[in-house]
C-alpha cells in the first residue's frame, strides 16, 4: 500500500515537473515577444488608454504575439491598408482611370455642335494634380482640352459646357466625418470628377506683428462664387499652421479660423473645392471661350445619360500602383475614397462607399478575419467612428501577404526611417530599414501597421492602436516605436 501511494506520488511528481518545465520553455521561448508587449503596455504612459497590439507570423498565418488583440478601436489612416490592398487585388496594379471627352447631338461641317460638350469623370483622383507624373497640372489639362475640340473642327457650341460626374453616388464625403474638417483640403470627398486634387490655396500677406489679423492676397486657382470670412490672427512664428476652414461640400461661404505663424512673405493654406465637378466646368467654359468657342453655359450631371455619347479623346490616370503607393506614402485621403467608391462599382454594380465598404469585408472573411466587430464608416479612416481591431488588421495583412507575397505588398507602404509618414522612425535603431508601415493619427489616436522582416528573417506582419490617452502624441510615438523594435528583435 506504501509502496503504491509512493509511486503515484511520484508519477505525479513526473507530471508536474513535465508541465513545469513545458510552461517555462514555452514561456521562454514562445511568449518571450508577448511578455515585452505587455511590459511596455503596462508602462504609466497607456494608464487611461486603450491599447490593442497583434502580431502574425506570416509563413505560418498565426498570431504569435498580442495584447488585447481583439480589442476594436478606432484605427485612423491605418485603415487605408485594407483599402488600397483590396483595390489593388480586385482592379490590378496596372488599372487606369479614365476621363473621355465628348460630345452629344449633331456636328455640322461649319464646325457647329448642336448638342454638349461632355467631360464624363471616372473618379480619377489624379485628373489635374501637379503633384504626380503623368498627370497633368489643371492648367495644362484645360489647354489640352481646348485643343482636342479644337482639333474635331468644333469651333461654336450651341449646348453647354457639362461635367458629366455619374460614375459615383452623390454623396462625396462619409457621412461621419466631422464638421471641422470637411473644409480642408484632407476631407476634400471623392467626387465623380475630381481636379486639382479637390484643392485650392489661400495665400496670406501681412503677418509681421502678433495678434493682428493677415489679409487674403489671393486664391488659386480661382473658385467662382467662394465667399470666405477672415477671422485669422497671427501667432508666434514657431506654432505653425493652425488655421482651419469651415464649410462642407457644395457651400460656398467660408469661415477660415485660427492662426497662422509670424512671419515674411506670404503664407498658405489648403481648402477643399466645394464643388470640383461644377468648379472644373466653368473653368472648362471660360477658357474654351478665350480660344473663341462659345457655349451656353457650364453645368454638372450627377445622373447617367441615355443620350449617345460620341467620344473624340480619353485620357488616362497613372497606374493604380502608383496611385496606391501615393495614398500610403503620404496619406491621401482622396485617393484611398475614389479607390473605395471605384471597388464599389466594379465589384458590386454602383459607386458608392458603402459598396467599397462591402467589398472589404468579403475579402476580410475569406483571410477568416472576424467582421462582426468591425465597424467601417469610410477607406480612408478619417471618420471616428471607424472600429476594427489590430488583430484583424493584421491578420488581413498576413493573408494578402501570403496569397500575393510580402515583397509585393511592402513596395506599396513607405518603410520606416526613410520615407513618408514614418521617416523620422527608429533613428539609430536596428529596425530601422526593415520595417515597411503605415502611420494613423487624430486626436487622442494613434496606430501604426505593416510589416517588418525581422532580426532572425522571419516575416511578421503588425498593428498597434491606441486610442484616449492623455499624453502628447510624440511620447506616444516613441513608446509604439519601441514596440515595433521589440518585434523586429524578438520574433
Amino acid at each position: 500500500m506504501l509502496c503504491s501511494i509512493l509511486d503515484m506520488r511520484l508519477k505525479n511528481y513526473n507530471v508536474i515537473a513535465f508541465l513545469f518545465l513545458m510552461t517555462s520553455l514555452w514561456s521562454q521561448e514562445v511568449n518571450k515577444l508577448e511578455k515585452r508587449i505587455i511590459k511596455s503596455a503596462n508602462s504609466a504612459v497607456f494608464n487611461s488608454s486603450n491599447l490593442s497590439v497583434s502580431v502574425f507570423d506570416i509563413a505560418q498565418q498565426k498570431e504569435i504575439a498580442g495584447y488585447r488583440a481583439q480589442k476594436v478601436l478606432s484605427p485612423a489612416s491605418s485603415l487605408k491598408l485594407l483599402t488600397t490592398f483590396t483595390a489593388l487585388k480586385h482592379l490590378g496594379a496596372d488599372y487606369q482611370f479614365q476621363t473621355i471627352i465628348g460630345y452629344e447631338g449633331s456636328l455640322r461641317d461649319d464646325g457647329t455642335l448642336n448638342g454638349n460638350l461632355i467631360i464624363k469623370g471616372g473618379g480619377d483622383p489624379t485628373l489635374g494634380s501637379d503633384k504626380v507624373e503623368g498627370s497633368l497640372p489643371f492648367r495644362e489639362l484645360l489647354n489640352y482640352i481646348v485643343k482636342v475640340v479644337a482639333a474635331h473642327n468644333i469651333n461654336c457650341i450651341k449646348g453647354k459646357v457639362i461635367v458629366d460626374e455619374s460614375i459615383f453616388d452623390s454623396y462625396p464625403v462619409a457621412p461621419s466625418w466631422q464638421w471641422n474638417d470637411l473644409g480642408n483640403y484632407y476631407a476634400s470627398g471623392a467626387w465623380g470628377l475630381n481636379i486639382h486634387e479637390n484643392q485650392y490655396y489661400i495665400y496670406f500677406k501681412d503677418r509681421s506683428v502678433i495678434g493682428n489679423r493677415p489679409t487674403i492676397h489671393s486664391i488659386s486657382p480661382r473658385v467662382p462664387r467662394l465667399n470666405l470670412s477672415n477671422e485669422i490672427v497671427v501667432d508666434s512664428s514657431h506654432t505653425g499652421d493652425q488655421a482651419y476652414i469651415f464649410g462642407g461640400p457644395y457651400n460656398y461661404d467660408k469661415r477660415v479660423v485660427g492662426t497662422i505663424p509670424q512671419g515674411t512673405g506670404p503664407f498658405s493654406i489648403k481648402g477643399s473645392l466645394p464643388d470640383p465637378p461644377a468648379f472644373f466646368a466653368e473653368h472648362l467654359r471660360i477658357k474654351l471661350s478665350k480660344a473663341n468657342i462659345q457655349s451656353e453655359g457650364a453645368t454638372t450631371r450627377f445622373r447617367s445619360s441615355k443620350k449617345r455619347l460620341v467620344a473624340v479623346d480619353t485620357i488616362l490616370s497613372p497606374p493604380l500602383s502608383m496611385i496606391v503607393k501615393k495614398a500610403n506614402v503620404e496619406s491621401n485621403n482622396l485617393y484611398t475614397e475614389s479607390l473605395l467608391k471605384l471597388m464599389g462599382l466594379k465589384k458590386m454594380g454602383q459607386g458608392s462607399g458603402q459598396n467599397g465598404l462591402a467589398t472589404i469585408i468579403r475579402l476580410l472573411r475569406k483571410y477568416k478575419v472576424n467582421t462582426k466587430e468591425q465597424i467601417f464608416h469610410d477607406g480612408s479612416g478619417l471618420s471616428a467612428r471607424n472600429q476594427i481591431s489590430s488583430q484583424a488588421i493584421a491578420k488581413f495583412l498576413s493573408g494578402i501577404a501570403n496569397e500575393t507575397s510580402v515583397e509585393n505588398c511592402t513596395k506599396y507602404l513607405p518603410r520606416g526611417g526613410y520615407a513618408g509618414t514614418v521617416k523620422g522612425m527608429f533613428g539609430k535603431s536596428a529596425a530601422r530599414g526593415n520595417v515597411w508601415l503605415k502611420s494613423g493619427s487624430m486626436s487622442a489616436v494613434q496606430s501604426y501597421s505593416g510589416y517588418v522582416k525581422t532580426k532572425s528573417g522571419k516575416w511578421c506582419s503588425f498593428s498597434i492602436i491606441v486610442n484616449g490617452f492623455s499624453q502628447k502624441h510624440p511620447v506616444i510615438r516613441k513608446k509604439l516605436e519601441r514596440m515595433i523594435s521589440d518585434i523586429y528583435h524578438e520574433a
